[in-house]
């Protein structure tokens, strides 16, 4: 029972409201005694707690001469949970969303760690309104992020992913995006994976994400220039994918069959 009325506190019930809605759930209706016994609340404590989860609506009072009580069922439960909470989250953003700092579109923020990148991420790729470039290893999409880069092609024109696997996952639900090549290649380059993600030519979220350990090395900006940078990389690379993919038979005749000779840029003789 712990561990649920935790959860349930952080939607506003007391840490004895939590234990006397969880017991409810599990009796038939009950009176304030044995409700009681079974929350281990004191019975000179009980019936305020009762009355509390009564005005909340989370429990119900029958109107007999002996009152009896029971739980507002789970699914009404989690129902008006999730209405009261995005109403409480719509009068955040009312509050705060005219409450601007100085500019800094220009300055470059460090994103430390790998789950708040990918929250970035999954921020800018669900709220793309105009165009979304994206450079992504297949080992970091989440079934979330995998959703939503599919409700994003269906959303935007102006969409491309450039898609890295080193296991060759390529059975996706969506179908814009252009396999790189030289995944092992890039990881030497590189020295590990990375992301890439420009949303609507404002934001990026860009770096080198670690391997098994370690921080990550990836900021997050409006920088314009930044930007312009990012979003030319992804582009520059959906360009030659795409020469590389229809011009395939030749391109491999020309630089080999795994198209190693792509790589050497450096004319040496």
């Amino acid at each position: 029972m712990e561990s649920v009325t935790e959860l349930l506190s952080k939607f506003g019930l007391t840490s004895s409201e939590a234990k006397v809605y969880v017991s409810l759930l599990q009796m038939d209706a009950s009176t304030g005694y044995k409700i009681s016994g079974k929350a281990g609340i004191a019975r000179s404590k009980v019936y305020n707690v009762l009355s509390s989860l009564t005005s909340k609506g989370l429990v119900l009072q029958s109107k007999d001469e002996k009152s009896l009580y029971t739980a507002l069922p789970v699914e009404e439960l989690v129902a008006k949970l999730q209405r009261d909470s995005k109403q409480d989250i719509d009068g955040i953003h009312k509050s705060l969303k005219n409450l601007r700092p100085d500019d800094n579109s220009s300055l470059i923020w460090s994103v430390d760690s790998y789950d708040q990148v990918f929250e970035k991420a999954l921020f800018q790729i669900r709220n793309s309104k105009e165009s979304l470039y994206v450079q992504i290893y297949s080992e970091d999409l989440t079934d979330e992020l995998t959703q939503a880069l599919a409700e994003a092609e269906n959303r935007l024109h102006k969409f491309v992913v450039i898609l890295f696997s080193n296991h060759h996952r390529y059975n996706l639900p969506f179908r814009r995006f252009y396999k790189h090549f030289f995944e092992a290649d890039k990881v030497l380059d590189y020295g590990g994976r990375w992301i890439n993600v420009v949303s609507d030519a404002d934001t990026v979220t860009y770096g080198k994400l670690p391997n098994d350990s370690g921080n990550t090395d990836v900021i997050w900006t409006k920088n314009s220039s930044m930007v312009f940078l990012a979003q030319e990389y992804v582009l520059h690379d959906a360009y030659n994918l795409r020469t590389l993919t229809i011009l395939h038979d030749e391109a491999e005749e020309k630089f080999g069959t795994n198209l190693e000779g792509v790589r050497n840029i450096y004319f040496d003789k």
